[in-house]
């Protein structure tokens, strides 16, 4: 068994893998809307290893209290030349504190990397744009809602689930 590198860890709204390789949309390193529900992935590409081994996410609070956990996750490299793409949905997340969150990656329940993830308060300028955008779209022929739908549906044939939560899922 060799321990595998995190290849990269990204932050992202959308991710794209169906019959292709992934592409990742939408890469952020803050969040500018803190009041409202938000979903967005981690995707975290493992490589250079062989062998059986367990990741875990875990978002933390300014505060340093614990935001949210994908529990320990399975995943098996079978051949050194091979990586592995672990892709988490954190689904309608809400953030109730300003400030810098940490992302943890963690390999057997070692820590790997730690990066931050900002939030902030809108604003009002951004406010404005973000009615702006959300009328046109409206406006555009089809509701909101049926965006979202559509988009929920897209995502759930591009990945598989991997435990009863669905919260959190993964492709290969």
């Amino acid at each position: 068994m060799k321990k595998p590198v995190l290849q990269f860890s990204i932050p992202c709204l959308e991710i794209e893998t169906e019959d292709k390789p992934p592409v990742f949309s939408y890469v952020f390193y803050e969040l500018p809307f803190p009041n409202a529900p938000v979903s967005f992935y981690i995707a975290n590409g493992w490589s250079n290893g062989e062998g059986s081994f367990t990741q875990e996410i875990k978002l933390i609070k300014p505060s340093g209290n614990l935001l949210v956990s994908t529990g320990k996750q399975d995943f098996e490299l079978k051949s050194y030349n091979i990586p592995q793409l672990m892709v988490n949905l954190f689904r309608d997340m809400m953030f109730d504190e300003f400030g810098d969150y940490k992302v943890e990656v963690y390999l057997n329940d070692e820590k790997v990397i730690e990066y931050p993830l900002t939030v902030r308060q809108l604003t009002p300028e951004e406010i404005r744009r973000v009615q702006e955008i959300q009328n046109r779209l409206e406006n555009q022929g089809g509701t909101k809602e049926k965006q979202v739908q559509q988009q929920t549906s897209e995502s759930k044939k591009e990945t598989k689930r991997i435990s009863s939560d669905d919260e959190f899922l993964i492709s290969g």
